[in-house]
Formats: structure tokens, C-alpha cells, sequence
């Protein structure tokens, strides 16, 4: 107060800078709280604003004054003193309508200061703990809302007012006594209302009904629900996710939300909330995605929410807004992507692993556990328990000045999937793990299994490529949860190993749910058989931690009504070669080299059951090139897999270019759904020891076979890599549901990555589990935008003259002040 009696004031332009104080008063105060209510008083009948655009890639005022809003919850309300014969129709007016339409505040055009005063003593005041629960913008007939409040007895608000522009009577609302009214608003208010009625409309008016209750709720849209963090904004094109999160409710059976117009037009049907399957997570609910958002007319939204208790209902409504992005594609909405713009997105597409960040000389990055919660599994955890820390320091994970790797465990059974921990401290890591085993509620059957829901999280948690997985399943358990399609696109930087664990009754050892085993090929992974009781595991993982080619794959289905014979691949000079043999009751196996010496098997194994055998030989005592395996079983098929630990690496890709260098991992004509014969080329790289390469040839059957031998016509590089076949072809593998005529992924704006999954974050920001983390002082869903605090050292200084806005403004403000932002804030 003392401020304000300073404050002098001059005449000034009519253009002022409106948006740009919303904006500022919402990031300088240092004790912002979420649900605020911001004042905006003014008479600008030219503010700072720009034509309405539903593009929030535009990133005018106007769209980051609503991204704020959206993350704090906070309504913007304006008062507004116009000079006579103001056009409405102005972008610098219009605004005002727009932002408070889009936030659910309210605009209330005023002619004196004394009616002023009332609307602050009387509407305003009435805003302690506003929980709106029906809003409507420029309506030209009655409505009904059924406000739901917390207790008999409660007072029920609703505000009217005028449309921008119109100058008609506002109307009436049944069983309702008159708080406040002026030329341009009407509060009325009433209790123990079970419907609220508005009748008797004669022009465009505005309402909000709301309640004072300390009942509230958080709603959140976002392109993936594994991210718990989300705000208000709809992106056309995309299929959306959304959480809810409620506060203060009493218990209730279940909960919907349907989408509406401002003008209360049906845009979506009701979903109804499912608990998330992750029981980490901040926001507990969730619904079903949705999925056809382009029938989303672009502009403001809002949401309303049901609360069912038993045939009645608690209602809330929250806004949003559908904005407008565009694809990377000039036929797509009408929108030219720069050809700037284009090249730099492309460039950042990170769609394979870099071959110097790829695991060659080395083992991999990153060690995930997933643990099904299986009571039959309970024998080889326990196992595994004892032997950890021998496990873990098998990739010599710590350094004198830093920790190399890290160590992540994931649980599930049939109705969670949770990321327990993840750390680069393989003594934490160790210290949890051991504490984990013992605590986990184990079930006797798992009717369908979350594990695909686990194999999504284990790719999230992969933020340190690369990676490789220990998949622990129990054969009894051969039903998994459908999910998203997502599932089955595995990045070529993590490795997917399943340990199937025998229940004692399934006789085919191969018995793998099928979308794991597409899982399983998709990433080079392994198939690995274990009896019940296993005591001890650390040999089979010192075979498998350190191998990263794939040189032979191979298997029968029928290994014992004669022996299988086939050809095995050892490269020459390698650090490590790993012979793994599955089969029902392995019998008699034979290996010999490519000229033909007898290699021991049983001298060389390192780890085995009656099922599975893992040698680890030394290839140096040996010739290299085409070796000769035999393998016979007692029962059905068997599969010979052959890796080494190489110092050569290989990465390689599909593309529409003979010269492009960012490549796609899988065939992007199997996501095209147009009949087309266009070339597709495949690029490879590979990263070399001293070795000369003279002949490179390779098979583009299945799986795609790149072999090369040196001079002397010895083997020195053998691959085997897998990739999809969508059949019949899928875009909506595509983030977004678009693809090229080569069928490469267009992705949304601020998008990118070979499925377009991979958010495009600000300089200087990191994308993290899926979302961008901000450096200090920015925030938003791309790390976009700039937080500006206060200065804390700049002393104070004396008020300097205020400018009105206008020559010809009203009495109101000539002699009061001009544009003045009050921000009152809620919290609960």
C-alpha cells in the first residue's frame, strides 16, 4: 500500500506491453504457488499480442503466458477499462477474451472506480479456495450444471459475464440471491443447490460456477505415460496419455472425464480411470490413451471430471487446450518445415548408437534385472542374491576416480511393474539388491504377466548405452499383458536375455511367450534354460557379460532322431568366444575347427545343466573361419549361438540415400502402408583393429549376415544382426502414425528419433527417462522456457513515474493506476 501511494501517473501510448507483465508476474515472484488467481487491470486497448495461432511451436507471448498458466493452474482474470469505440475484434483486445477463456479466469469490462472496488470486494473476495466445477464462454442460451458440493449447506457461485462486445442484460440463475452486479458482471450465489440454472439469455454471456472447497484435483496430458509430469495442452496428431491425481475427495468407486468445447460442444467421450500399473508414481491414475486426437478442434478445451460414489457424483472441470503442432513434412497440415529447420532436426536423430560409444573393446554400460515374482523363481533369486557382488564386479565397474557402470532392478508380476532402484554405486546397487530378494511377495501363478510393461521401463531406464538385460521367467508363466505397440520397437543399443526357469512340468525348453521371443531376436538376445536350483550362476555370467558379436545362430527342431550338424563362425583374433547349446537333455556334442582338430567340450565348459551349455573357449589354440558343430538331444530341438568379445564393431542401417548418414535400424518399407518399389540403401560402418579387410560380402535374408575375410582368406569379421518385418505394414509404429514414401517416420514437431519417440529438448537441457531435464533457471515440456527470479542484491529504489495507457482512457484509470499485476495465492 505504501508502494502504491507513490506511484504517479502520466498519459501514454495506447500499445502496451499486457502479455509481457502476465508473463513476468508469474516468474519474478519469488513465492509463487500453484492455483494462483493473477489480476490483470488495465486499459490497453492495444496490447502487446499477436493474431491467435493454435501452434504453440510459435512460442508468441500469448502462447507462453498459457504454458505458465498451464504449469502452475493459476487463472488469469482481467479487469478492463476501455476508451470508447474500442474495437473488439483487435488481437490487442481479443486477447484478453483468449487468455481468460483458456485458463478459466474471467474478463469483466468496468466503467468506474467505485465499481471496481465492489467487484474486488465482493467477486473476488468470494475466491479463497475457487474449485470451478462448470465454465462457458460467449453462450447464447441457457445451461444447467450440477455442482456437486462438498456439504449440504455449502454456498454455490456463479458468475456472469458479458461477452466481449455485447451490451445485452445478463441472464438469470434459478434459486439464486444477487452478490454483486454491474454493468458488465453478476454474481449470484445460493446453497443446498443440486442444479444450477441459467435462463432467460438475451445476449453472449459468460459463466464459471464454482465452489470454495479445498477438494481439488491435478489432470495432466503427455505423449507417454510412463512420464509422470505432463500439463494441459493436447498435441494434434499425437496420441495422448493422461493422469489425474485427486486431493481431499473422500473414497470413491471410479472416476471419468470427457472433453468439451469452451462453448460447451462434446469434443471426446468419457474415459474411465484405471490405477497405473507403476505404483512409484506420483499421479496414481490414468486412462486409456487417447488416440484419435486430430478430431480435437485446435483452442481452448477443458476437461470434466466425475468422481462416482455409488450413483452420485463429485464433478470438477480443469482447462486445456488442443494445440496445433505440425509434422516434418510440407504435405502435412499445410505447414513448410524451413529446409534449415529440416537438416538440423535430422541431424540430431539419435536412431543408432555412435560406433564410439558402442560396447567393442569392452563389456557394456549399463546391467538391468528384471525379476518376475514368480514363487518358483524364489531358488535361483536366492542363488543369484549370494553370488551379486561376485556378479557385479565381473565388468570391473569402479575406478580409482569414478564408477564405469550402472546397475538397475525392475520387479513385476501380474498387476505391477515398478523400477525398484538403479545405481552407479555397485555397494548400494549390492546392499539394496541383497535387501530386495527376501521382501518381494511371491505368487503361485501369474495369469498374465506384466513383463512387456518391464521391457518399456528397462529402455527407459537405458541411459547409459549400452545395455543388456537378465529377464528372469518361470516356464508356468506363458501368458504376457498386451501393450502399446511400443513393445516391440527395442533399440539396438540394449540386449535382451531371457533365463527361463523350469516349473517341473513343461517339457519344451524353448517355451517362451511369443512376444518375448520377438523380443528376444529383435535385440541378439539369449535364450537361457535353468533347472529350479541352480547354486550357482556367476560362470554363466562372466559368458555372457563381456561378449558382444553374434557370429553364428542357429537351430533345429528336431535334434534327436539324428544329429545336428552345422557350420559355427570363429573370427580371428578375438579377446573371447562363447559356445551356448540349448537343448532338451543335451547328449553327445562334437566341435571341430576350420581344419578340422578336435575341440574338447567338456574341458571347456564353463557353465551347464541338463539342458544348456556355456564353453568358453581360447580360439588362439585353434584355426579360424567355418568350424563344424554337432548336437544331439533326447528329446525335440536344439540352438547353437556363438558370440566373442571383438574389437571390431559393426553398426549399420536402412536409408533412403546412397550418401546419408542417419540411418533408420529397421526396414522403413515395413511401415509403409502405399505401394511402393523405392531403393532403400544400407549403410554400414565398421570400426576396425589393425586388421585389412579385403572381400565384405553379405545376406539380406533373415537375419541380415555381414561376413569379411583378410588376405590371407582368414575370417575376420562375422555378423549377425535381426530387424522387423510389420506385416502386413504398420505406420502407426510411428510416434505420430505418419511415414514418408520410403516409409521412414515424419514426426511431430519438436520430435525426432527413427520412431519419432524422442523429444527435441532446448540447448543445454539433457533428455532423461523420456523427458528433457532442465538446467537451472529454465522449465517446460521442452526446457523452452527461461524461469526469470528475482534479483535478490539490487537495492531498492525510488517508484519512477507510471504511463497510463491511453490519451482518451476512462475515469476509471485517469488518476488511478494503469497496468498493475496482483497476484493472490492459494495453497492447500
Amino acid at each position: 500500500m505504501t508502494y502504491l501511494s507513490t506511484v504517479q501517473l502520466t498519459d501514454g501510448p495506447a500499445s502496451q506491453p499486457v502479455l509481457a507483465a502476465v508473463k513476468n508476474s508469474q516468474q519474478t515472484f519469488p513465492l509463487m504457488k500453484s492455483h494462483s488467481i493473477v489480476l490483470v487491470f488495465t486499459d490497453s486497448p492495444a496490447s502487446d499480442a499477436t493474431a491467435w495461432s493454435h501452434r504453440f511451436e510459435d512460442k508468441n507471448l500469448e502462447q507462453l503466458c498459457l504454458q505458465i498458466s498451464f504449469l502452475w493452474r493459476s487463472k488469469v482474470t482481467f479487469l478492463l477499462s476501455f476508451p470508447e469505440k474500442t474495437d473488439f475484434t483487435q488481437d490487442g483486445v481479443d486477447v484478453y477474451r483468449r487468455l481468460s477463456m483458456s485458463t478459466h479466469g474471467d474478463y469483466i469490462i468496468v466503467k468506474s472506480a467505485d465499481e471496481t472496488s465492489e467487484i474486488l470486494r465482493k467477486v473476488i473476495s468470494t475466491s479463497f479456495f475457487p474449485e470451478n466445477v462448470g465454465v462457458g464462454f460467449e453462450l447464447e442460451v441457457g445451461t444447467s450444471i450440477n455442482p456437486t458440493p462438498d456439504n449440504d449447506g455449502d454456498w454455490v457461485f456463479t458468475l456472469l459475464t458479458t461477452a466481449m462486445g455485447d451490451t445485452k442484460d445478463l441472464p438469470d440463475v434459478k434459486g439464486t440471491i444477487v452478490i454483486s452486479q454491474g454493468s458488465g458482471y453478476k454474481l449470484v450465489a445460493g446453497r443446498n443447490m443440486k442444479l444450477v440454472t441459467i435462463t432467460s439469455p438475451n445476449g453472449k454471456y459468460n459463466y464459471r460456477t464454482y465452489l470454495q472447497s479445498k477438494n481439488t484435483l491435478l489432470f495432466d496430458y503427455n505423449s507417454d505415460m510412463m512420464i509422470d509430469v505432463g500439463n494441459g495442452i493436447v498435441h494434434l496428431g499425437v496420441t495422448m496419455h493422461s493422469t489425474i491425481r485427486t486431493f481431499g475427495f473422500p473414497d470413491y468407486q471410479s472416476m471419468s472425464y470427457h472433453v468439451v468445447q469452451w462453448n460447451e460442444k462434446l469434443v471426446r467421450e468419457a474415459f474411465i480411470a484405471f490405477r497405473r500399473p507403476q505404483e512409484d508414481c506420483t499421479f496414481e491414475w490414468a486412462f486409456n490413451p487417447w488416440v484419435n486426437t486430430d478430431d480435437c478442434p485446435p483452442g481452448p478445451i477443458m476437461q470434466v471430471h466425475l468422481l462416482n460414489y455409488n450413483g452420485y457424483y463429485k464433478g470438477r472441470v480443469t482447462p486445456g487446450y488442443c494445440d496445433q503442432i505440425a509434422h516434418y513434412s510440407p504435405q502435412v497440415q499445410g505447414f513448410v518445415v524451413p529446409e534449415n529447420q529440416n537438416v538440423m532436426v535430422r541431424e540430431k536423430t539419435r536412431v543408432i548408437t555412435p560406433v564410439e560409444s558402442c560396447s567393442i573393446n569392452d563389456s557394456p554400460n549399463q546391467f538391468i534385472f528384471i525379476l518376475e515374482q514368480h514363487i518358483g523363481n524364489l531358488k535361483i533369486y536366492q542363488t543369484l542374491a549370494a553370488e551379486i557382488e561376485k556378479i557385479v564386479n565381473l565388468v570391473n565397474p569402479v575406478t580409482e576416480n569414478s564408477y564405469q557402470k550402472e546397475f538397475t532392478l525392475l520387479v513385476f508380476n501380474d498387476v505391477n511393474s515398478r523400477v525398484l532402484f538403479s545405481s552407479y554405486n555397485p555397494n548400494n546397487f549390492i546392499k539394496k539388491f541383497l535387501e530386495v530378494i527376501p521382501q518381494l511377495e511371491y505368487s503361485n501363478s501369474l495369469q498374465s504377466s506384466l513383463g512387456l510393461l518391464s521391457i518399456v521401463q528397462a529402455q527407459k531406464q537405458n541411459i547409459k548405452p549400452t545395455s543388456q538385460v537378465f529377464y528372469f521367467t518361470n516356464q508356468a508363466t506363458t501368458t504376457v499383458a498386451q501393450i502399446d505397440r511400443g513393445w516391440d520397437i527395442i533399440d539396438r543399443n540394449i540386449e535382451f536375455n531371457f533365463f527361463t526357469i523350469a516349473d517341473g512340468v513343461t517339457t519344451e525348453i524353448f517355451a517362451l511367450p511369443k512376444p518375448l521371443e520377438l523380443v528376444q531376436k529383435m535385440s541378439n538376445g539369449r535364450i537361457i534354460p535353468l533347472s529350479g536350483n541352480e547354486n550357482t550362476l556367476v560362470n554363466l555370467f562372466a559368458d555372457i557379460m563381456p561378449t558382444n558379436a553374434l557370429t553364428t545362430d542357429n537351430e533345429k527342431y528336431d535334434c534327436h532322431s539324428s544329429p545336428y550338424t552345422l557350420d559355427a563362425f570363429v573370427e580371428k583374433n578375438v579377446d573371447a568366444t562363447v559356445f551356448q547349446i540349448v537343448g532338451t537333455g543335451l547328449k553327445d556334442i562334437s566341435i571341430a575347427d576350420a581344419t578340422g582338430t578336435t575341440v574338447p567340450v567338456d574341458a571347456n565348459v564353463h557353465f551347464q545343466n541338463a539342458n544348456f551349455k556355456s564353453l568358453n573357449i581360447d580360439t588362439s589354440k585353434y584355426t579360424p573361419g567355418k568350424w563344424t558343430v554337432s548336437i544331439s538331444t533326447s528329446r525335440g530341438g536344439c540352438q547353437l549361438t556363438v558370440r566373442h568379445k571383438s574389437r571390431n564393431g559393426v553398426v549399420y542401417g536402412f536409408t533412403d540415400k546412397s550418401d546419408a548418414d542417419i540411418v533408420n535400424t529397421q526396414i522403413p518399407l515395413q511401415r509403409s502402408a502405399l505401394p511402393t518399389n523405392e531403393p532403400i540403401y544400407i549403410p554400414i560402418r565398421i570400426k576396425q583393429d589393425t586388421q585389412q579387410m579385403t572381400k565384405l560380402t553379405s545376406n539380406l535374408e533373415i537375419p541380415f549376415t555381414l561376413t569379411s575375410y583378410d588376405d590371407t582368406n582368414s575370417l575376420i569379421l562375422r555378423r549377425i544382426f535381426y530387424y522387423y518385418q510389420h506385416s502386413p505394414a504398420d505406420p502407426s509404429v510411428c510416434h505420430g502414425g505418419q511415414v514418408d514414401k520410403y516409409g521412414q517416420c515424419i514426426c511431430p514437431e519438436r520430435y525426432t528419433g527413427e520412431y519419432c519417440w524422442d523429444r527435441i529438448c532446448a540447448s543445454g537441457a539433457t533428455l532423461s527417462h523420456g523427458i528433457c531435464s532442465c538446467s537451472s533457471g529454465f522449465y517446460g515440456d521442452f526446457c523452452e522456457l527461461e524461469l526469470l527470479m528475482p534479483n535478490a542484491t539490487t537495492p531498492s529504489t525510488t517508484a519512477l513515474p507510471f504511463e497510463t495507457t491511453t490519451k482518451t482512457g476512462s475515469t476509471f484509470f485517469t488518476g488511478f493506476f494503469s497496468v498493475i499485476m496482483i497476484i493472490v495465492s492459494f495453497h492447500f
